[in-house]
């Protein structure tokens, strides 16, 4: 079945990438179902659903993409995952900035709690693991791990009035910030599409797959 949406994420992902949207109709306009924007995050038959960096490495932020999709795999709060056709992605537009205002989500906390990750006991309680946010308060950090010399870098930011603290896992944002941390300070508001990543030692954390300056 075709399916058009509007990329909010290309974000990385162990293997390849994960791309995820808010599905248009054909006139371009999101569809609402149950007072939620709709999402999809297409996967893969891959280990971990990512999709395969080399088919999607072109697909930017705010393109209208379209794909034939084949069928819903049972993964319960990732509810938007949708299997496709590989070679059917193509990019049909560009979806406008100034139209996602209406798009971000008013909730009393992100994925059910304020905290960086979801437990093993509150999972089978949340039936989505996207969301698009707003926020005027924010920084990036870096820190560093035992497992890895690298800095990594996350955002701390303001929403709601609870402080969160996620890693990035935008790939075009990272490498700007990387080349020149300069590079965020006129940057005054920002989208962050939020995702639930996959369980690992009962806990399923909280990311940001993408940071869209308003």
């Amino acid at each position: 079945m075709p399916t058009r949406f509007v990329c909010l994420a290309n974000s990385f992902k162990e293997g390849g990438r994960c791309l995820a949207g808010i599905e248009l109709d054909n006139r371009n306009n999101p569809i609402i179902a149950n007072g939620r924007p709709k999402w999809i995050r297409p996967v893969c038959n891959t280990p971990h659903g990512e999709i395969p960096t080399h088919l999607v490495s072109h697909i930017n932020i705010l393109d209208i993409i379209e794909i034939e999709t084949i069928g819903n795999p049972n993964t319960d709060y990732q509810s938007e995952n949708a299997l496709f056709r590989e070679n059917s992605i193509r990019t049909v537009g560009t979806f406008s900035r100034n139209n996602l205002n209406p798009l971000c989500e008013n909730m009393p906390s992100i994925f059910g709690n304020r905290g960086k990750a979801v437990p093993q006991n509150a999972i089978v309680n949340l039936k989505y693991s996207l969301m698009l946010v707003r926020t005027d308060n924010f920084e990036v950090v870096e820190k560093t791990y035992e497992d890895n010399p690298y800095k990594k870098q996350r955002l701390v930011f303001t929403y709601n009035g609870n402080q969160y603290d996620f890693p990035i896992t935008d790939p075009v944002f990272l490498h700007r910030y990387q080349t020149n941390p300069n590079s965020i300070d006129n940057i005054n508001e920002v989208f962050l599409s939020l995702s639930l990543g996959v369980g690992w030692e009962d806990w399923y954390y909280k990311l940001v797959a993408a940071i869209i300056p308003a």
